[in-house]
């Protein structure tokens, strides 16, 4: 039994994996409770309205815990600052709906944050049991308030165009986003006015109620603002947090990497006429291995992730580029296909970060699958000469059976093209297949190599 690292800050609960399931014991004072959830088929309901992972009551007993329930696992751990835009507005509704539905049996959810979100494919669900309470014990929670720190503001600063900002704030932790690092990040002629506005009112009201009256009046104001309902004030603000979020048309991103497979580029699935022989090659390695699992590293607009999800496979889909992920994601949801798209660059994965709000595992052990792609053009993850080793070793900690890559020769025009740019980075004379080949063979008991778009290309299919 190993109790799982992440949940030691659950007063309610504690999560653990044995025998490849995963389980959460309950504190035996909160055991009431989720037996209520349970017995009223209130946990049922919302994980057939695919709200809540799926949960059961199990026979187990564990010492100094009073229940123990089990857990549909997910098959890959995303973190809030790997999401694109869309995603984390997606992650966005389902807190919310969530809330909302709770609230109709007087329970609550008192941490509204994106870290107790994970994906299934493009479907968000929720993770944290542990989060759930009586609507009674919320008051002293001001979870709006979280919401509008991990959700709603990383989503306004999205939409002002500065993504790469939101994910940074998100991935620091510590409160999430601050209000005046929105004003500051989107500073707008709205915002100053609004501020002005404010400041006039209150300069206002300082000159007319005498200062003897001033705390009494803020005590009248504070005591007529609380609602005779706290049940009905937070319905009624989860509505306008919802209103809120639907508002926020976030900014789509355009970049070089986003336009380097054009619609000439992205063929249809159900024909090979117009297929090169790179992607035939491909497509003969996923019938023949039929990996569970596929990492797609660097998948640009993602028709090999695509391909893969087509046949069989649960993917990971990562790439540095956000408008590229941005579309994989609104792909595979219109498809409906097994996809997790994240905005990750794998050539700078390090271990895990330090336990604080925002905590992580290493992307080599919860992104691990049975083959990983890396067929982007070779610039692109930096396999050259210099730093192939660290990059191959990199990429063979991701792949429990294969790794597929391919090889641009020199002669390939693509490449001739890097190679006489002074900024290029493969103009190394070592830079060959002859070169490359040991490196892997160092990794991988066999290498074959499968024919791709030209002479000077090739797939190399690498079996442990």
């Amino acid at each position: 039994m190993i109790f799982h690292p992440l949940s030691g800050a659950d007063p309610r609960a504690h999560l653990f994996w044995w025998k490849r399931g995963l389980y959460r014991a309950i504190r035996s004072e909160h055991v009431p409770f989720y037996e209520h959830l349970l017995s009223t088929g209130i946990i049922q309901d919302l994980v057939r309205r695919k709200l809540l992972v799926d949960t059961e009551a199990t026979d187990l007993e564990l010492d100094g815990y009073g229940l123990v329930l089990t857990h549909q696992t997910v098959p890959f751990v995303s973190y809030c600052y790997e999401w694109c835009g869309e995603m984390l507005k997606a992650a966005a509704r389902l807190a919310l709906e969530l809330e909302t539905e709770l609230l109709t049996h007087g329970v609550g959810v008192w941490d509204l944050r994106p870290h107790n979100v994970l994906f299934v494919g493009t479907e968000p669900i929720w993770i944290d049991l542990g989060a759930l309470g009586p609507a009674s014990d919320l008051e002293r929670w001001d979870s709006l308030e979280m919401f509008s720190a991990y959700f709603a503001r990383p989503l306004k600063i999205m939409a002002a165009g500065h993504s790469r900002v939101a994910r940074c704030l998100l991935r620091e932790g510590y409160g999430g986003v601050q209000q005046r690092e929105v004003q500051v990040i989107t500073e707008t002629a709205s915002a100053g006015v609004v501020r002005i506005a404010k400041t006039t009112v209150k300069a206002g009201a300082r000159k007319i109620i005498p200062s003897p009256l001033r705390p009494f009046v803020r005590r009248t104001v504070k005591r007529l603002a609380i609602p005779t309902c706290v049940e009905a004030h937070r319905k009624s603000s989860i509505t306008g947090a919802m209103r809120d979020i639907e508002r926020i048309r976030l900014a789509q991103p355009s970049t070089e990497w986003s336009r380097y497979y054009g619609d000439a580029r992205f063929p249809d699935f159900t024909t090979t006429v117009e297929w090169t022989e790179k992607r035939r090659s491909i497509l003969r390695v996923l019938l023949t291995k039929r990996p569970g699992s596929v990492l797609d590293t660097g998948s640009d607009g993602g028709w090999y992730a695509q391909l893969a999800a087509r046949n069989g496979a649960q993917v990971v889909s990562a790439d540095f580029d956000e408008a590229a992920v941005t579309k994989l994601f609104s792909d595979a949801a219109a498809a409906k296909l097994p996809i997790l798209p994240l905005i990750i660059d794998l050539r700078n994965t390090g271990p895990q970060t330090a336990m604080t709000n925002a905590p992580g595992f290493a992307p080599a052990e919860r992104l691990r699958c049975d083959m990983v792609l890396a067929l982007t053009p070779i610039h692109r993850l930096a396999v050259t000469a210099p730093h192939s080793h660290l990059v191959l070793r990199a990429l063979s900690e991701f792949a429990r059976k294969w790794l597929v890559i391919e090889f641009i020769g020199r002669g390939d025009p693509h490449m001739k093209k890097l190679c006489g740019d002074p900024r290029g980075i493969v103009a190394s004379a070592c830079y060959s297949l002859d070169t490359l080949l040991p490196l892997l063979n160092k990794e991988f008991s066999k290498v074959e190599l499968l024919p791709s778009e030209n002479e000077h290309r090739r797939v190399l299919l690498c079996e442990r």
